[in-house]
């Protein structure tokens, strides 16, 4: 059965696409196109009109005909190219369904697209990553998996991990002679350089959600140091009321901004002191929490040098005023009020959120897939362990099989055909 669903934002706009997708495609659109019926030579685009029941028309549009297995969805499809009014775009759609199709559910031609083999579970993810990604880096790293970049590089670690396997249960399965010289080294080699690989891969997640969702930068510090001025000169907008009045700002204000491309929830809070307000109280203790779960805080002539969050810059302001403690160490110093080094302190920002070489290579971008490579990365230590202390080889290809099978939840799966390729592509031709 077909699957129909407009493939483009709800709203009025200048075009619409309207997808059609399943074994009947054509036969669907065609009901509701005059004078045209979609067939296996009509690959390709063209101009019809759309009637209704009653065959009249009540637009026109491309169609695109695409036929299994080249397609998005990996079946025949239809891509209805319409003028973007809502009513057009239902009245398609009701006629798809009258036709025998039914409404896609979220997601679902994509989820075709996987069962039919047209990519894999990283590629999918990828898909959703360039359409919510909030930053240009962001749709960057869901391109780069879209094209297999993901996919490629745990292919790699799996294919190096087959080898190991297959090479153990041979000695264990096959082999009637003593292990196989430096099996045991060239193991723990193999396996130590693909937990290297992991690291790397799980260091860049951090990053690649910063560019996905948006990094949390607080700024916390005592009444009048200036942080809802620094807010404002950030934002570049008065928005946070600045007075000389103690315990002006009560509650976190949030805005949105991007630095360097990345994009920044900003986060201005009530003044650290004791208080017996309240108000003020309960004010101070969001600040509080706030600054603790933040990517970064920003410390504003604050008084305590230690932060409950370990990523904390060290900001000293007023610098047209007065002149920082010699005695304490700043990162910077800057004017809210002027402006001055304000620039500098976005760059400043920046650089403690990412880091350039990692944001080149990121590949992870979902929960599960850090959660997947993290359970990898854990099996291996173990299976490195066991090596090191040339315990038993079948508990060894244990811990490799599990391994093997979190990146499989990544990729596609892996088949004992898998290992035993690998066991027997060393033999010569004759063998």
């Amino acid at each position: 059965m077909p699957i129909v669903a407009c493939s483009t934002p709800p709203g009025i706009s200048g075009i619409a696409v309207v997808r059609v997708s399943g074994r009947g495609a054509l036969k669907n659109v065609s009901s509701f196109i005059r004078g045209a019926n979609l067939h296996k030579k009509s690959v390709g685009s063209g101009v019809h009109l759309l009637v209704d029941k009653d065959d009249v028309v009540f637009d026109e549009a491309v169609i695109t005909t695409y036929l299994a297995p080249n397609s998005y969805t990996g079946e025949n499809m239809v891509e209805i190219s319409c003028h973007g009014n809502p009513v057009i775009v239902s009245k398609i759609i009701d006629l798809s369904l009258a036709a025998g199709a039914s409404l896609a559910e979220p997601g679902e031609f994509t989820k075709r697209s996987y069962l039919n083999d047209k990519m894999d579970l990283s590629e999918a993810e990828a898909v959703s990553s360039i359409i919510h990604s909030k930053s240009i880096a962001g749709v960057k790293a869901g391109a780069k998996n879209l094209k297999g970049g993901l996919s490629k590089e745990i292919g790699v670690c799996k294919k190096s991990l087959i080898s190991v396997v297959a090479n153990l249960e041979f000695n264990l399965d096959i082999s009637e002679d003593e292990l196989q010289p430096n099996l045991i080294k060239n193991s723990l080699n193999v396996l130590t350089k693909t937990v290297l690989t992991l690291a790397s891969l799980l260091e860049s997640f951090n990053e690649s959600r910063m560019f996905q969702d948006g990094a949390s930068v607080v700024i916390v510090g005592p009444p009048n140091a200036g942080k809802s001025t620094l807010f404002n000169a950030l934002i570049n907008k008065d928005q946070s009321i600045v007075t000389d009045i103690e315990g002006t700002t009560r509650d976190v204000i949030e805005k949105n901004i991007y630095i360097g491309g990345l994009p920044v929830l900003l986060k201005d809070t009530a003044g650290l002191r004791r208080s017996v307000d309240v108000v003020e109280k309960l004010g101070v203790a969001r600040s509080v929490e706030e600054s603790r779960d933040a990517d970064l805080v920003i410390l504003l002539n604050h008084n305590n040098q230690n932060s409950q969050n370990k990523n904390s810059l060290q900001v000293f302001n007023k610098i047209d005023v007065k002149n920082p403690n010699k005695n304490k160490k700043y990162d910077i110093c800057i004017s809210a009020k002027t402006g001055k080094n304000i620039a500098e302190l976005k760059t400043l920002i920046y650089k403690s959120l990412i880091n350039k070489n990692i944001t080149e290579n990121v590949l992870l971008t979902t929960k599960r897939q850090c959660f997947a490579v993290s359970s990898c990365a854990d099996q291996l230590k173990s299976a490195c362990a066991l090596l090191s202390e040339k315990n038993s080889l079948e508990l060894v290809v244990e811990d490799l099989n599990r391994a093997i099978s979190f990146l499989d939840n990544i990729t596609s799966k892996t088949t004992k055909d898998d290992v035993l390729d690998a066991v027997f592509s060393s033999f010569c031709v004759g063998k």
